[in-house]
Parts: structure tokens; sequence; C-alpha cells
């Protein structure tokens, strides 16, 4: 199995002044989409107008998720899929809270200002017996424990045993720099077995930068992809180009090609018991 995964924040339509604006670079965001046809897209701070323009640009594409204030009012971690490739199985979305089930929930002990969430969904492939799963989030900005807790939340859920079935991927603006608490939970094993591995790893610090608040010039590594170990990773690039002569958001996306290599023994031998 072959597939191309892309984790890019959009950037909420705050709205910003002259080419910065939605309106005006939402046509260079379907254009760097179109140019890498990615299988999957783990999106961040869409909006329910953004999302919807997108689906207008993007014919080929569907996607999956609700917003963190569960209004359809606030931002999305949605989930685009490439349909003539993939098929939903099954969605889902939690609140990174001690309260996940409740949308838009808070718990103030984190100490995060707003709601975060994730989103996640299971997908068959065409032609392929496997499955593959992709789960995508945007940690607090603000907030250290907040970060820490929702990324042992985020590896409880995709933790499952019924997971380790599935191919699992997670994308996302963490809002954490490589080598800190957060980054490196997720390196950890999960319960089902599974290890997820960074894509950005092999690359000098520098070449891993994607927030460049429309400068050009990024200044913080947020923005990563992490594969299962079960899958090798062929390329992994950040676009820092612009595209129709525009930035199309205030984040570099992040694209990687990933080839699947078989399942580790040890989980088959677990799966089987």
């Amino acid at each position: 199995m072959e597939i191309r995964v892309m984790s890019f924040n959009l950037r909420y339509d705050k709205p910003d002044p002259g080419n910065h604006a939605w309106k005006v670079r939402k046509q260079a965001v379907a254009a760097l989409i179109t140019h890498y046809s990615p299988d999957l897209i783990g999106t961040q701070e869409g909006q329910s107008h953004q999302l919807l323009d997108l689906h207008r640009l993007l014919p080929n594409y569907q996607s999956v998720g609700s917003d963190r204030t569960g209004t359809d009012t606030g931002e999305y971690c949605a989930i685009f899929y490439r349909t003539e490739r993939l098929r939903c199985l099954r969605t889902q979305d939690f609140v990174l809270s001690d309260t996940p089930e409740i949308p838009g929930s808070i718990s103030p002990a984190w100490g995060n200002p707003i709601p975060r969430m994730a989103s996640w969904a299971e997908f068959a492939v065409a032609g392929e017996a496997r499955t593959v799963t992709l789960l995508n989030t945007h940690l607090d900005y603000k907030s250290v424990q907040a970060r820490e807790l929702g990324v042992k939340l985020i590896r409880n859920r995709i933790g499952r045993s019924e997971l380790a079935e599935s191919y699992l991927f997670l994308t996302g603006d963490f809002n954490a720099d490589p080598g800190t608490l957060p980054r490196e939970m997720l390196k950890s094993p999960l319960s089902n077995g599974v290890t997820l591995h960074d894509a950005l790893t092999g690359i000098e610090l520098e070449h891993q930068l994607s927030f460049h608040d429309f400068t050009g010039q990024a200044s913080a590594a947020i923005d990563t992809i992490y594969y299962d170990s079960r899958v090798s990773l062929q390329n992994v690039c950040i676009d820092t180009e612009q595209w129709l002569g525009n930035w199309p958001s205030d984040h570099f996306p992040v694209v990687a090609n990933f080839v699947s290599t078989g399942l580790n023994p040890d989980i088959e031998r677990n799966n089987r018991d």
C-alpha cells in the first residue's frame, strides 16, 4: 500500500488584511492541495465556510469532523480524504478535556483558555485489505499541561486494541517543538503495540520549521505527521513555496509519502491471543 498524507493548518478566517484574507488565498490552498493530491489531509483551524469553499474547489475530496464548540461556529480539525481511493468506515470527534464526549468542554485544571479537540476516522483503501486510520488534532498554544494531558488522551484513544488492525497516522498543529514532552510522549509505544514515528525526525531542525506568520521565514517546528512503524516513510517535505503568488496560510504544510511493509509479528501474535 502506498499513501500520501498532508498536515495543514489553514489559518482561520480572522479575517486577515490584503492577500492574507481567506477570500484571496483560498485559491492558493486549493492549488497546493491539487498539486500534491494527498490521499488524506489533516487540517486545523478551518471554519465551516472555509471548508465549504475547499469542497467547491476540490470536488475529488470529502471531509469528516465537527468543530470544537459543537455549534458549527468554531474551528474544525477536519479530515479531508480523496474519495476515488478512500471510503470512510467510521469517524468520531472528542474534546481534549476531562469530559471528552461533551463538545466545547474545558477542564479548568488543564489551563487551556479555549476548547481543544481531535477528530479521527478509519478508511477503506481501494484494492487494499488493510484500512488506514488518521487522527488529527490541534493542541493548545498556551498551556503546557493542556498539551501533555491532551496527548495522553489521544494516546489512550488510538491505543485501543481494535485499531491495531489499521495503519495509524497522526497529524496536527502540536504547538510544541521537537524534543518537548508532548512530542516525545507521542513516540512511546501505544498500549495496542503500535509505535508512531515522527516523519520529520531525520531532517535538520531548521528545515522542520513550519509556522511563518505569512512572512515566508518560519520560526517554529510545530506541525508534523506521525506514522505507524509498520509502514515505511518514503519521503517528506515542508512546502515553503507561494502558490498563485500568495502564501496559502501562515503555516507551511507537511507532506509525506508512505508504503506498507507488513504487520509487526508481535502485534499479530497479540491479536491472535
